[in-house]
């Protein structure tokens, strides 16, 4: 809630993938950013639990917003529960497409075969897309909910799914939400061959799996993932887990990281995942990396260690001068 926009910036980022945030405290950050009409920042909460009263703000916002800027709105919406959704038709007809509200409708009241057609008809359409559609994704993602909720799908399908993506240079959207269904049923007997497919070139499936992983909020996760956090092939992802999962092994593992460093450029990485931890035992690694002036292209660092300390009620003699370089950066987009 802060004015600060790099402190903003900064917990938007924190919060991201956290699993675990209030829906009292998304709906206080959806009304600021309706309020403020910060439409850009909004899909920063695609990943949180929109109740109905943070639908009502983004219904309101909406109706306020400009034309050009009413894409924010709609990409965020495909986020909400579909019963939510189909308690709100009329409002958001305007803004998801009758198609939607159909396969919303067979969620909530189709049986076992109907959900599964709609499911197979969804996956396929991911598979045959050109390029990434978010909104196919959310509806998809919906579709894998129902059928992980009512039980529809079996351990034995799930096995069989992974093992024929494992053999693959590519994970299919199968694949992927059988990854993603792994967590939605919470099935942590996974999470050793997960943290495997960190190495993947497969953006999608980093991402998702690294949601799964996250969401588990174990040291489990933090031992199985610790070793990926060493290998250039696979940082960038198992920081991000590490950064996420808050625990106390998770600081100590981003710690000894550093001695593991293949490359310079890559302890980045490392320190954006313990600033995000939020701990006294991240300042000295910001210090040091403040110090040296390594410059990333992957984080912007006087914003990160200025957010840092500010949050953290720590003074530095240069943190003026962080906030006027992310200033500068701030404006130049």
């Amino acid at each position: 809630m802060s004015e600060d926009v790099h402190i903003k910036e900064f917990v938007l980022q924190v919060l991201r993938d956290f699993p675990r945030v209030p829906e009292e405290w998304t709906t206080k950050l959806v009304k600021g950013m309706v309020d403020s009409e910060s439409n850009s920042l909004l899909m920063e909460l695609k990943k949180h639990t929109l109740n109905e009263e943070a639908v009502r703000f983004l219904i309101e916002g909406a109706k306020a917003t400009a034309p050009e800027q009413l894409h924010t709105y709609q990409q965020i919406l495909t986020v909400v529960e579909p019963e939510l959704a189909m308690k709100y038709k009329r409002e958001l007809s305007a803004l998801l497409s009758e198609d939607v509200f159909r396969l919303y409708d067979i969620l909530l009241h189709g049986d076992e075969r109907q959900v599964w057609t709609e499911y197979s008809r969804l996956l396929d359409a991911l598979n045959r897309s050109q390029e990434y559609n978010e909104a196919l994704f959310q509806q998809t993602r919906h579709t894998a909910n129902v059928l992980a909720k009512k039980g529809w799908i079996k351990d034995a399908e799930l096995a069989h799914i992974l093992n024929e993506n494992l053999n693959e240079d590519y994970f299919n959207f199968a694949g992927i939400f059988t990854v993603y269904l792994i967590g939605a049923l919470g099935k942590k007997e996974y999470i050793s061959l997960l943290a495997g497919l960190l190495t993947r070139e497969d953006d999608i499936l980093l991402e998702v799996t690294a949601d799964v992983l996250i969401s588990f909020q174990s040291d489990q996760v933090v031992n199985e993932v610790s070793p990926y956090v060493k290998n250039p092939d696979a940082i960038i992802y198992g920081t991000s887990i590490l950064g996420t999962i808050k625990s106390d092994l998770a600081v100590q593992e981003l710690k000894k990281a550093f001695d593991a460093l293949e490359y310079e450029e890559d302890a980045a990485f490392l320190i954006e995942a313990l600033a995000h931890q939020l701990t006294d035992e991240a300042k000295p690694f910001i210090d040091g990396y403040m110090e040296e002036g390594i410059e990333s292209f992957m984080i912007e660092s006087e914003q990160l260690a200025y957010s840092y300390y500010k949050i953290m009620g720590y003074e530095h003699p240069e943190l003026g001068n962080w906030r006027k370089l992310a200033d500068a950066k701030e404006s130049s987009f």
